[in-house]
């Protein structure tokens, strides 16, 4: 079987800032790393080629030259091959464009499986995969979170994510496209020997000649939407209080304006020695800390004193 994964590096959203005068994210000081999902898209091709020890794991990938150091950490954990697309009239694409992209390039690659991640984080689209498969002209099943392949029948049964927990189990002949989510499979440490290892692999790279598509299919002119504005997320409200509709009204007043706050009860206890040793002792006997005959002594004892 030959699996094609497609991947994209991302920015790491856990470290990027906004620049909302500008409308656009501050590149500076931008950490690329390989889109959470693709990576575990990379992980289940890898899972099913040594599983059946046959089929070979081709990764292709729309992205300038600097970001390769990413792709080698896919030929680390057992990618068989490696392919950077890049022009720069390749930039500021879209799904559409970006999707058009990859297509050619799979097109030209002998393939049964095609793994794309569900949606990439920095845009949250979702769209690349939908979009290729369309393009192939092969079946897509998306939202996958379980695979089983058999490659002697050219067949997989994907299980995908469906509303409130429920699944749905899918049989679809090869060639065809999956899209995955994160909680696939969990994502495995290259060696370093592996890593060292992947520094000496080639990566095949093609621009726009290469792949036989022209200025007006790629980029912003090949786009079908632009970007009008970046904000960040406005902060989710809080849930608002509604008191017990059973409660008196003035009760529901009260705690409507005190926001369901309940005051905690404090236990201070006033007057002379003799006075707190007798609140004490009684405290202690509410409370069912002493047991009934030593709470009796001890309010004898105290008495005495």
């Amino acid at each position: 079987m030959n699996i094609v994964v497609c991947v994209k590096p991302v920015p790491d959203i856990s470290i990027i800032s906004l620049d909302t005068d500008m409308g656009h994210i501050d590149g500076d000081d931008l950490v690329y790393i390989i889109n959470p999902c693709d990576m575990v898209a990379v992980e289940k091709a890898v899972l099913m080629k040594e599983k059946d020890g046959v089929s070979q794991v081709t990764l292709v990938s729309m992205a300038p030259p600097s970001t390769k150091r990413l792709l080698r950490r896919c030929l680390a954990i057992g990618v068989d091959e490696a392919i950077l697309l890049w022009d720069n009239s390749f930039d500021n694409s879209d799904s559409y464009t970006t999707a058009t992209i990859l297509a050619k390039a799979i097109g030209s690659l002998q393939y049964d499986l095609v793994l794309c991640g569900q949606k990439a984080i920095d845009t949250e689209a979702g769209q690349v995969g939908g979009i290729i498969a369309d393009m192939l002209g092969i079946p897509l099943v998306s939202r996958v979170v379980k695979v089983e392949a058999s490659p002697s029948s050219k067949e997989v049964v994907a299980e995908s994510k469906l509303e409130k927990g429920n699944r749905e189990q899918i049989g679809v002949i090869l060639p065809a496209l999956l899209t995955v989510e994160v909680e696939l499979d969990e994502l495995r440490y290259a060696s370093l020997p592996s890593l060292m290892a992947s520094l000496k692999e080639d990566i095949k790279e093609y621009d726009l000649r290469a792949l036989g598509l022209s200025y007006e299919e790629v980029g912003s002119k090949g786009s079908k939407t632009r970007v009008v504005s970046l904000s960040l997320p406005k902060p989710r409200p809080k849930k608002l209080f509604t008191p017990d509709s059973s409660l008196p009204a003035a009760e529901r007043m009260r705690l409507v304006m005190s926001g369901g706050v309940t005051e905690k009860r404090k236990d201070l206890f006033e007057g002379s020695p003799k006075e707190l040793s007798s609140k004490l002792v009684e405290f202690l006997k509410q409370t069912n800390i002493l047991g009934e005959s030593k709470t009796i002594k001890g309010t004898q004892e105290v008495e005495k004193a």
